[in-house]
């Protein structure tokens, strides 16, 4: 099969990866910074270098012309632009597998394209020090939706992904993992509000209280509105809770021995206030905030994480926040 894996931060790097071990045709499509980057040094995972001589590394969206499988790896806020540009271009038998957070981008992509789209979640952790260049910082598979239609292309996709290390698992109702998952997410504002790692605020008792209550909240938003959730390792939300809440900075050494995660691992959303870039806050926390203003529910603490990491994106902020200090801010 052909692929395309648009967008090369840290996930599309590691997907792109995976596919170049093995795959003749890759499309890798991305930001003129990163294809500019890719095509001096190659890609650089984990400082060992990944370059195919067959590879398209492009930002021209008409080189998806000729692929059956794109990953669509791009921030929540781009999965429009993204897919008007591929609309014209993609075969009608083309799928597409988002690869993104928040719950609504594989509809987004359908509704646009007029392609199938599925939906994926993400269980390893990596990231992105410059254009072209990732680590993989907790070690993990993917979770995708099944589909009937494509049935053929995704038992090839998970058997070469599998043969590289990265297990593959099929649900064929993927809402309840997606929703689960954004709960699991909503606590990423916290350290990308804090400058510290994950493990670093798991470790620290006034990062630990304000990532329970905004994992608290948005469960208890979500049982509220009743959304179906579905647990699976990793994004286990009630679990996630109990860990933190009994374990305490205990669960850092968990972390690190039961899921392989590194000391330097961080999240998406901390690298884009990093870089000066537009969060995808809007598309987890502020998806809670929309479900609780929609049943006329409150949900203090996920409103004011969205308000001050949109002031941190403007700059008004300068400075990462103490936890101590952020802790007050939302009256915990």
């Amino acid at each position: 099969m052909k692929y395309a894996v648009v967008g090369l931060g840290a996930v599309g790097s590691i997907i792109a990866r995976h596919l170049m071990e093995t795959q003749d045709y890759v499309v890798l499509l991305g930001k003129n910074d990163h294809v500019d980057n890719i095509k001096k040094q190659g890609l650089i995972i984990d400082e060992k270098q990944y370059f195919n001589d067959t590879l398209k590394i492009t930002n021209d969206y008409a080189k998806v012309s000729d692929v059956d499988v794109v990953f669509v790896c791009v921030k929540s806020q781009d999965t429009e632009p993204v897919a008007h540009l591929m609309q014209k271009h993609l075969k009608k038998n083309t799928l597409i597998i988002s690869l993104q957070n928040g719950v609504h981008n594989a509809q987004i992509l359908r509704d646009i394209t007029k392609v199938k789209a599925i939906s994926g979640v993400v269980l390893f952790n990596a990231v992105s020090s410059s254009p072209g260049v990732a680590s993989l910082t907790m070690k993990g598979g993917l979770v995708l939706e099944f589909s009937n239609e494509h049935a053929s292309s995704l038992s090839e996709i998970k058997n070469h992904f599998k043969s590289q290390g990265l297990d593959v698992r099929f649900v064929f109702d993927i809402e309840p993992v997606l929703w689960s998952k954004l709960i699991v997410n909503t606590q990423i504002a916290v350290t990308a509000l804090t400058g510290q790692t994950i493990r670093q605020s798991m470790k620290n008792r006034d990062s630990r209280i304000i990532i329970l209550a905004t994992l608290r909240e948005a469960l208890s938003i979500v049982k509220q509105v009743k959304i179906p959730l579905r647990s699976l390792p990793g994004i286990d939300p009630k679990r996630i809770i109990r860990v933190l809440r009994f374990l305490g900075s205990f669960s850092a050494l968990l972390s690190k021995v039961a899921l392989g995660m590194k000391d330097d691992a961080r999240n998406s959303m901390w690298q884009s206030l990093s870089q000066g870039k537009t969060t995808e806050i809007d598309y987890i926390n502020g998806e809670i905030v929309r479900l609780a203003d929609q049943k006329y529910l409150k949900a203090p603490v996920n409103t004011k994480l969205v308000e001050l990491v949109k002031k941190t994106e403007t700059r008004i902020f300068e400075k990462p926040f103490l936890p101590h200090d952020l802790r007050k801010i939302l009256k915990l």
